[in-house]
């Protein structure tokens, strides 16, 4: 009997070692980081003027639907912007769209053979003036300062064609219709025709 005893414990025994050696899995972690917690970190500008709430905005889910379509078309959903379309220009031909605003006027001093009197729109683009309007001084800083300002009759710099840039290409957007909206970092020189803000993926 002790030893029958003997041998039940025996097995008991090497069964609960076997059983205590057996690698256990870990469990589960679920992963609830989603796409927008990993965004490219020169969104930051773009999250923190939205949350302010001032201005127009388009993040990547808005602009989805519309990927395939030309910028130019998309952009005019924002209210103030209107598009300057000239064909043969700078060899981009009828594609060539320059963005103005519906709220103000260039001066004299500044009217152009492609806007006329409309007022172009200062861009940026990922955090860089790539065009700075017709209203902008051309002595500021910002904006790479101490030219001359240009002639009547004449564009400091070339305009900006929009559509050189696939809205596919595009993580967010933000327009500013005016010096009332614009954020101060965006109206280094007091502008009076908005600033658009381009974010690429």
């Amino acid at each position: 009997m002790r030893v029958w005893h003997s041998v039940f414990l025996l097995v008991l025994c090497t069964n609960t070692v076997k059983a205590q050696e057996k690698p256990q899995p870990l469990p589960a972690v679920p992963v609830t980081a989603e796409a927008e917690l990993v965004r490219n970190a020169k969104l930051r500008e773009f999250d923190r003027r939205r949350t302010n709430g001032i201005g127009r905005f388009m993040t990547e889910a808005d602009l989805a639907k519309d990927q395939y379509r030309q910028l130019s078309d998309v952009l005019m959903k924002f209210p103030g912007l209107m598009m300057v379309r000239v064909k043969g220009v700078g060899g981009n031909g009828g594609s060539a769209a320059y963005v103005a605003s519906t709220r103000g006027s260039a001066t004299i001093e500044h009217i152009s053979p492609i806007f006329g009197r409309n007022c172009g729109v200062a861009i940026w683009l990922d955090g860089v003036p790539v065009y700075r309007g017709l209203d902008r001084v051309a002595a500021s800083p910002a904006f790479g300062g101490g030219k001359a300002p240009s002639a009547a009759g004449q564009v400091g710099e070339p305009p900006f064609n929009i559509n050189n840039i696939m809205t596919q290409h595009i993580a967010a957007i933000e327009f500013y219709a005016g010096p009332a909206t614009m954020p101060p970092e965006l109206n280094a020189t007091q502008g009076t025709c908005g600033a658009l803000v381009i974010w690429t993926k």
